[in-house]
């Protein structure tokens, strides 16, 4: 017959976990911090359920996502400046290898602003517009408490970002008006 250990030894850690760093933040601290770190997630899904409607602008969202995406990834590679030093991932496997060992310009940071943008742009909601920025807040201070990013590569992330959606939205407008 084997012997197991009681119930409560389940429930008691015994040694530090490898991927979480004491001590633990607030439970409300850390959902707050797992909202900024998916936030380019959480953004895209947002942006693609309240375009649905748009026609165009819905797909010129996805690419203008994609074309984003590409853009910061090139930037990384020419530019290849670190990350700072002592950086502290929330998880294990959130450690960066190959180009994502580069941190300027910041992919979350202009990630989350180009979402944020075109949809403003799109929509011209307030509201919608004042909660998207909390989520871009949240994920901006995560980057920066969990030192993946510098201010600098923050700001250009969000610069970069902002002006792909600018651009994007005034080509697509410009489009669909006959202007171009």
């Amino acid at each position: 017959m084997t012997n197991y250990a009681p119930i409560s030894d389940y429930f008691t850690p015994t040694s530090t976990p490898s991927h979480l760093h004491y001590p633990l933040p607030s439970p409300m601290i850390y959902s707050l911090d797992l909202i900024g770190l998916f936030g380019p997630i959480i953004l895209a899904l947002f942006s693609l359920w309240q375009l649905w409607n748009n026609g165009i602008y819905w797909y010129v969202y996805i690419i203008t996502f994609i074309v984003n995406t590409v853009i910061n990834k090139s930037l990384k590679i020419q530019i290849r400046e670190p990350r700072p030093t002592g950086s502290e991932p929330m998880f294990i496997s959130e450690p960066y290898s190959g180009i994502e060992q580069y941190g300027m310009p910041s992919g979350h940071a202009q990630s989350v602003l180009c979402s944020t943008t075109y949809l403003y742009l799109v929509k011209h909601s307030p509201l919608m517009f004042l909660g998207e920025m909390f989520i871009v807040a949240l994920t901006v201070y995560q980057r920066w408490k969990y030192r993946q990013h510098s201010i600098k590569q923050l700001y250009m992330g969000a610069i970069i970002g902002m002006l792909v959606a600018y651009i994007s939205y005034s080509i697509t407008t410009m489009w669909v008006t006959g202007q171009l």
